[in-house]
């Protein structure tokens, strides 16, 4: 009679001592893996999130830049000079304009170029967050030298 119900045990599958469920390990091993995972999840989100950010006041920046530049260069009078203003509480922006020598020529020679060379700089100042950021963009303005002079 024991043989039959030891076969009859195991086609079953049931054990007489069998345990339901988790240990206390077991569950404690888990939870443990799922707090790490949740962690790293969040920050990454959260990473995405300040970067996202991040990539747009630059983005807002470069076309506040992209505009002011476009303003000076279509000017026809351009002056060498610093100049600076804001855009609204957040942007403010700094201007440079520099004259170019196109070629090293003495003080004492009558030889005038025919052109005159402007380099323009823009700067967009913002602060964001605790940091102080800033986007640079510059090109370059050639005008024939009658044209910053008045005509009679």
């Amino acid at each position: 009679m024991m043989r039959n119900s030891g076969f009859k045990s195991l086609l079953t599958g049931y054990k007489k001592h069998s345990s339901a469920g988790f240990t206390l390990i077991e569950t404690v091993i888990a939870l443990a893996i799922l707090g790490i995972g949740l962690t790293v999840i969040i920050e990454d989100f959260s990473g995405g999130l300040r970067l996202a950010r991040t990539s747009e006041e630059y983005t807002k920046a470069m076309n506040y830049a992209r505009m002011k530049l476009e303003e000076i260069i279509s000017q026809q009078k351009i002056e060498e000079g610093t100049d600076e203003g804001e855009y609204d509480d957040t942007y403010r922006w700094q201007v440079k304009t520099k004259k170019i020598d196109l070629l090293p020529v003495d003080k004492d020679s009558d030889f005038k170029p025919p052109v005159e060379l402007f380099q323009v700089k823009v700067d967009i100042l913002w602060k964001s967050g605790a940091k102080e950021r800033s986007a640079t963009i510059e090109s370059y303005k050639v005008n024939k030298p009658g044209e910053n002079e008045k005509k009679s």
